[in-house]
């Protein structure tokens, strides 16, 4: 197995054609066959079906896809590896973002590393922690912006950021942001919350268990918006951090009240892969996410953030 086979196969994979594959890797068509057939033999496996219609994978061919693509973008790296180390920064960087802080940082993210690195290809995601953990352990990301996690030998966790939980409701509730909440007097707010396995929703039940106290729980989405959404038409309340509702908070459209208990609290880390040999763009660019977090904070745009990093 080489890496010319692996190319062979991932592009007839995603072209579907052998005429079109030989086109694309300006070899002649016999050659794209003879590199499949050798991989084929020495795997003793199918890695196509092939029809009048295309070549299509087999069962053992998906099996293949992943490591292969991967197999080509560690080489990838490390050809961009050894570009950085002569001064020229340039590669691929997929960042994972959690939704309730992606408004708030994916552009000041972007707008840094377009202007300080402009050769760096960058791609964000955003989803919940256990999402972009499960993405971070399979590779399909570089790095994480994320809750506190529970340990793993995969991934090193660097805390950035604490910041409080806050009870939100519509613009027509009386909460109030000077009035805090005691856990007590929550019992009766019917919650809309985020499904499991969402990190927030076990960090809200952990806290309510720790008071023996029961959680009233109205509707539960895992999208974000809607989350806030049904807050502002008055079907219910939330707990989130601030940043989550900043500009709805700051438009009149909802209203906030802290929620005096340390439990009730987040931390947000940045996380990367602790096994893999980490590119140097990567670092870079994993250094400057670090500034672009405590930037927001230095200039307010993180309210209620506390910076707790610790170099």
């Amino acid at each position: 197995m080489d890496i010319k086979q692996l190319r062979t196969f991932i592009t007839i994979l995603e072209v579907e054609n052998l005429t079109k594959a030989a086109a694309m890797l300006n070899i002649v068509q016999p050659a794209v066959s003879r590199q499949i057939q050798m991989l084929e033999e020495e795997l003793g496996v199918k890695l196509f079906h092939r029809s009048r219609h295309g070549m299509a994978l087999t069962d053992d061919g998906k099996v293949l896809e992943p490591y292969a693509r991967r197999i080509l973008e560690d080489v990838e790296s490390a050809k961009l590896e050894l570009t950085a180390s002569k001064g020229i920064i340039r590669g691929k960087v997929h960042i994972g973002v959690l939704s309730s802080i992606s408004e708030l940082l994916s552009t000041l993210i972007m707008s840094l590393i377009k202007e300080k690195y402009p050769e760096v290809q960058v791609k964000i995601s955003v989803g919940y922690s256990g999402h972009l953990k499960e993405w971070l352990e399979a590779g399909d990301i570089d790095l994480a912006l994320m809750y506190d996690s529970t340990p793993s030998k995969l991934i090193d966790l660097t805390p950035l950021v604490k910041e409080p939980l806050f009870l939100i409701g519509s613009a027509q509730s009386s909460l109030q942001q000077n009035k805090f909440f005691e856990l007590k007097n929550m019992e009766n707010f019917p919650l809309i919350l985020p499904c499991h396995p969402h990190r927030l929703r076990s960090l809200i039940e952990q806290a309510y268990k720790q008071y023996g106290s029961d959680l009233n729980v109205y509707a539960e989405t895992n999208d974000l918006n809607i989350q806030k959404q049904l807050v502002i038409q008055g079907f219910g309340y939330t707990i989130l951090p601030l940043v989550s509702v900043v500009n709805e908070f700051r438009s009149g459209l909802l209203k906030v009240s802290p929620i005096i208990d340390p439990a009730f609290s987040r931390v947000i880390t940045l996380a990367v892969h602790s096994t893999r040999n980490i590119p140097k763009h990567i670092r870079i660019i994993s250094r400057e996410i670090v500034n672009c977090v405590e930037q927001s904070i230095n200039e307010k745009k993180w309210p209620t953030a506390e910076w707790i990093y610790q170099s």
